[in-house]
């Protein structure tokens, strides 16, 4: 008996499985178009690579249609990868049980490594007859090719791979070992810095209770180390390592010695601990503390199945990320110089996410293009967390914090969405923001002129500073909401003088890094894009400033939604409603400063507004949710929370389907192989040229395959930068013209044109990587084509594995030009 699960298939099925099924079917590629089917006859072979998701790999389903009959038999060889001679499984099928066009299974011993493993499976037919093999477009599935006489084709079978229950159990148990352990190391260096902090110096006449204190503490953490990393190189000390063991000894010291003054005095610790859970189970908080927990294993469970077969970070900006973190971690922190991997010679880009990232890597050591993955991940449930104490405060009940999780984690699609984008940087902002936000709340409010609160908010501003140079605009937004509400004769003196402190405090932090971004352009662009005259806005900057689909960054009933819990707050005469709606108009006003007749177009763009729309939906639909219990006091907790999870699971669900690999990912598993391939088989000199496109008004290039990703899987230079060349100082002062020119010219006349061979060979181009995505992630105009290549006298293959191909140009010193 066979039954079928979907593709990501949860812990809970595979469970069911060990009773209900003798295997597990996970579809791989079931499309079939029978232009690319093939025939199988005697003497002929044909073949397909794949990878295997799951441990216990014990059989594959293909689609045979009858063509001949005859008492001939069908032979599965599964191997390692095309170039295998040696079987590590076979499978066989009878030539007549193929009698009606259908998927029919091969069956083998199962292969209890085979999780994530790449593997070539062969199939031959011994003895008289015919059958025709199902096959698709190529571009079908990502990760492999099928193949005839073992050469690829442009083509892929169709295809589907069983498990054995027991063995995929297993490999899932130990999938889930390994995400506990990344999630609790995430966790300590994600928390325990921000809350030694707040332990130091919030002030103890108004303790906070514990989720609010660790929502902010998430914050705070985020903050505190590109803070460190800059305050360091400003003394010309680079820590390595120590930049995350430090923070953890010494936030773990505090948080201790707190621990142990705060003890009772004739019972320890323990006695301490069993009180304290004591008072928990018998308080009205257990059950939305347990809902909370609940909602947050949903959301982190969700990112982490979200990336469990990603290859690398997809799209253009994990790219440049990878880079900068690496480099963060080649130099033992901030550097200038992006050698080896790109010819940049100043980094002046914010760089919080990627001091995240360096830091996960030097405690878990694992490689850097997974560490930006988990990083990123860790840190979009971290996002999540921030929103409780807010909404916990517009609220004024701890249910409040839990829908604001439940909305904005499991109910929008944002910021689920960003790892199609790999849009860290802001998440790792907007991970700050929202301390950022309740710490200068508390600061503008309090009584008197409070240093700690000063001094937290200062570091929670200047840490976002350095994270994200638009969020932090967001940030200082707030304050102009929260200022405006605040203008009474009697106030406005203290908000004047708690406001200058938090704008001096966070300036220190943030002006030696703003001095130091005027050695590129990234200030000086930013300003232009300011002073630009709404008139004088191009039509890219308007059309890439379009409101867009609002369905996409909220769902439809949420928008819907918003305005009302908004009216019934204002009702309520809700302050922190008022505020936030201002701020959120606020938001609306700074990227579309044209409304107004005012400059600046496109500086704020109105999707960065949207897609950090979920904070404002998740705090104020969460608050809803808060006054809602707060009127009925004695609602019962249990059908609440249980109600809670049914619709968090749900939403878990849909946000799965938020994840697009098949649009957005660069780099798959052959791209992967071929970069091993490329580092054992070209001089470490040598240069490639890879598939790209203009974008952003055709001011800049950027890859369109997993050729863009040659410096991090070969450590060899191509043709495009990241996409900072366009804003750091490069080699020559004509530096982005002069990496435009080439793409320019082969656009216009052709890769085989006399002036383009002369140009790749002038600047050190001595080889073409044209990846498995065939350069069309994002793009529908001219690629590098193989059949074109294999054409020209003067290019030659010395790779093609799956979709990937490797051409070598004659004449071509192994160098690159700069």
């Amino acid at each position: 008996m066979m039954c079928n699960y979907p593709k990501w298939f949860l812990l809970a099925a595979a469970a069911l499985s060990l009773a209900a099924c003798a295997s597990i079917a996970a579809p791989e590629q079931l499309r079939i178009d029978d232009l690319q089917s093939v025939r199988l006859e005697a003497g002929e072979t044909v073949g397909q690579t794949f990878v295997a998701r799951q441990a216990g790999l014990d059989g594959i389903e293909i689609y045979l249609s009858p063509l001949k009959p005859g008492g001939g038999e069908i032979r599965l060889h599964l191997r390692a990868d095309p170039q295998a001679t040696f079987d590590l499984a076979e499978g066989y099928l009878p030539l007549p049980r193929v009698s009606v066009p259908a998927f029919y299974r091969f069956s083998f011993a199962p292969q209890r490594d085979s999780r994530q493993r790449y593997y070539y499976v062969l199939f031959e037919l011994v003895g008289e007859g015919e059958a025709k093999i199902g096959g698709t477009t190529a571009d079908a599935y990502l990760d492999g090719a099928m193949y005839r006489a073992n050469i690829p084709v442009e083509a892929q079978m169709a295809f589907r791979l069983t498990y054995a229950p027991r063995d995929a159990l297993g490999g899932l148990a130990l999938q889930a070992l390994s995400w506990a352990g990344i999630l609790s190391v995430g966790l300590l260096l994600f928390l325990l810095p921000g809350w030694a902090l707040l332990v130091l110096l919030w002030p103890r006449e108004n303790p906070l209770p514990l989720l609010e204190t660790l929502g902010l503490a998430v914050g705070l953490s985020v903050a505190f180390y590109p803070v460190l990393l800059l305050v360091t190189d400003l003394i010309r000390v680079h820590l390595g390592p120590l930049y995350a063991w430090l923070p953890l000894a010494g936030s773990a010291l505090i948080l201790l010695s707190r621990f142990r003054s705060t003890s009772q005095p004739h019972g320890g610790a323990w006695l301490t601990l069993k009180s304290v859970g004591q008072a928990w189970f018998y308080s009205p908080r257990r059950w939305p503390d347990l809902a909370f927990l609940s909602l947050m294993g949903l959301v982190l469970l969700a990112r982490f199945v979200a990336i469990r077969s990603l290859e690398l970070p997809m799209w253009g900006d994990a790219y440049q990320h990878t880079l900068i973190a690496q480099l963060l971690v080649n130099n033992g922190g901030l550097f200038n110089a992006w050698a080896p991997y790109a010819a940049l010679e100043t980094l002046t880009y914010h760089f919080g996410f990627h001091a995240a990232v360096a830091i996960l890597h030097w405690v878990t050591r694992m490689e850097i293009p997974y560490a930006v993955l988990w990083a990123g991940q860790i840190l979009n449930g971290l996002a999540i967390f921030a929103l409780y104490p807010l909404a916990a405060r517009l609220g004024r009940s701890h249910w409040a914090g839990v829908g604001a999780v439940l909305v904005a984690g499991l109910l929008s699609p944002m910021p689920m969405f960003y790892v199609n984008w790999g849009r860290y940087t802001q998440l790792a902002g907007q991970v700050i923001l929202p301390a950022t936000i309740a710490l200068a709340w508390s600061t503008l409010e309090s009584e008197r002129w409070n240093w700690r609160l000063i001094t937290l908010t200062s570091l929670a501003m200047g840490g976002l500073a350095l994270t994200h140079y638009r969020v932090v605009i967001f940030g200082v937004l707030f304050l102009t909401a929260a200022g405006l509400f605040a203008l009474r004769p009697e106030r406005v003196r203290g908000f004047l003088i708690k406001t200058l402190g938090i704008g001096v405090g966070s300036g220190l932090i943030f002006l030696p890094w703003l001095l130091h971004t005027f050695a590129g352009r990234i200030t000086l662009n930013f300003a232009r894009q300011l002073a630009t005259p709404a008139v004088e806005t191009s039509g890219f900057t308007r059309q890439y400033n379009a409101i867009g689909d609002l369905p996409v960054f909220l769902p439809t009933f949420i928008w819907l939604v918003l305005p009302l819990i908004m009216g019934w707050g204002l009702w309520r005469r809700q302050k922190g409603v008022e505020v936030f709606s201002l701020w959120w108009f606020l938001m609306i006003l700074a990227a579309n400063p044209q409304w107004l007749s005012l400059p600046g177009e496109g500086a704020i763009s109105n999707f960065a507004v949207l897609i950090a729309a979920y904070i404002p939906a998740g705090v104020l639909a969460g608050a809803a949710l808060g006054w809602l219990i707060e009127n009925h006091p004695y609602l019962p907790g249990l059908p609440v929370m249980v109600v809670l999870l049914a619709i968090g699971l749900w939403g878990s669900y849909r946000r799965l389907s938020d994840v697009r690999v098949a649009d957005h990912a660069l780099a798959t598993r052959p791209d992967v192989r071929a970069g091993a391939w490329i580092r054992e088989n070209t001089p470490p000199s040598a240069c490639f040229l890879v598939n790209s496109f203009f974008a952003y008004g055709d001011t800049l290039i950027v890859g369109s395959d997993g050729g863009w990703w040659l410096p991090v899987l070969a450590h060899r230079r191509t043709n495009v930068p990241p996409i900072n060349y366009v804003t750091e100082r490069g080699p020559r002062p004509d530096y982005r013209m002069w990496i435009n020119q080439l793409s320019a010219e082969i656009n216009a006349k052709g890769i085989g044109h006399p002036d383009v061979l002369a140009l790749l060979r002038e600047r050190g181009f001595g080889y073409v990587y044209i990846g498995q995505r065939q350069g069309r992630v994002n793009y529908n105009g001219l690629v590098l084509d193989p059949q074109q290549l294999l054409a020209i006298p003067d290019f030659y293959p010395i790779y093609h594995q799956d979709r990937v191909w490797i051409f070598k140009l004659d004449g071509v010193a192994n160098s690159c030009g700069e």
